[in-house]
């Protein structure tokens, strides 16, 4: 019983000397953590109160410089600056009413072409042997004849001629009338020296049509939904040949006074641009068609800033 007695004793000291040797080393390790820990905490308080002593220092920065800007503003230089953009403003608005009024008149002048010097000339050559003309009228942009001859086809016949030369922009009107002659002479103008005229069969003719020449295309800017009409800019006049095709470049955006604005809608002749033609022009900033006749297109413009905006909303 002794015996046994002994061996309980030394196998509890040992598992004390076990217990106390690893209890030292997690305090050990404990007390190694805990200083970690409290470096960290040390290490993150002072970057917290480095930002805030930063943003304090710059936050007092700022405010001086406000008050340095508000002393500025409050100069006599910029106590009339509100005023001057007024009247800079409303200078503006009529300087390019003005200039718009200008560019109006020079578009009617543009407009009105000269007739060709050599037209009579040419009209004279082209006249068949059986044929002869009683009057014609040549305007700026038109041509009418008046005439007789002997054959129905002769009239056909001229204006091919005509059109050969490049005289008509298409194939013009042609009349022709078969001229009774009961109306026109008695049988006595007939007979001249006891001979019969047998030549008794003749037509009347009237040819009309539009001369080869320029189509004026004026091109007007204005901004969309204004109250009153605004135009941004003066009137351009482009100058397009009777029938070719034309192209208006880089429209779908416009500077204007520093503003950047951006195309709504177009309007040909009052008409406005369909959605699919309008659609290619903002996505390749050109607007082509065919000139035919004298058109005036206008182009309507919001601000970027507002059609974002609008956009957005």
């Amino acid at each position: 019983m002794a015996k046994a007695s002994g061996i309980n004793k030394r196998l509890l000291a040992k598992k004390d000397v076990n217990f106390f040797a690893e209890f030292t080393a997690n305090a050990a390790k404990a007390a190694r953590m805990l200083g970690y820990g409290v470096a960290v905490g040390v290490l993150v308080v002072f970057v917290v109160l480095a930002f805030i002593v930063a943003f304090f220092i710059r936050n007092t920065i700022i405010k001086g410089q406000i008050k340095d800007l508000e002393a500025i503003l409050a100069s006599p230089d910029y106590a009339s600056l509100e005023q001057d953009y007024a009247m800079l403003t409303e200078q503006l608005n009529e300087m390019t009413n003005y200039y718009f009024a200008l560019t109006q008149m020079r578009k009617t002048v543009d407009q009105i072409d000269a007739a060709p010097t050599d037209l009579p000339d040419v009209i004279a050559k082209c006249i068949p042997s059986d044929s002869f003309i009683t009057n014609y009228t040549i305007t700026n942009s038109t041509l009418e004849m008046d005439g007789y001859t002997f054959t129905y086809y002769s009239p056909v016949d001229m204006v091919n001629m005509l059109n050969d030369k490049g005289v008509f922009t298409a194939r013009p009107t042609i009349t022709t009338t078969r001229v009774e002659m009961a109306t026109m002479v008695s049988v006595e103008d007939l007979i001249s020296g006891n001979v019969v005229d047998a030549i008794n069969n003749y037509y009347t003719f009237n040819i009309s049509g539009l001369l080869v020449g320029n189509v004026h295309l004026s091109v007007t800017r204005y901004v969309d939904g204004a109250e009153t009409a605004t135009v941004l800019g003066g009137v351009d006049t482009v100058d397009v040949r009777a029938g070719d095709s034309f192209t208006l470049n880089g429209i779908s955006e416009f500077n204007y006074a520093g503003i950047t604005y951006r195309l709504t809608r177009i309007l040909v002749d009052g008409v406005q641009v369909d959605d699919v033609s309008f659609n290619q022009v903002m996505t390749t900033g050109n607007y082509v068609d065919v000139a035919r006749a004298n058109s005036d297109i206008r182009l309507y413009y919001t601000p970027v800033a507002a059609a974002e905006a609008q956009a957005e909303g």
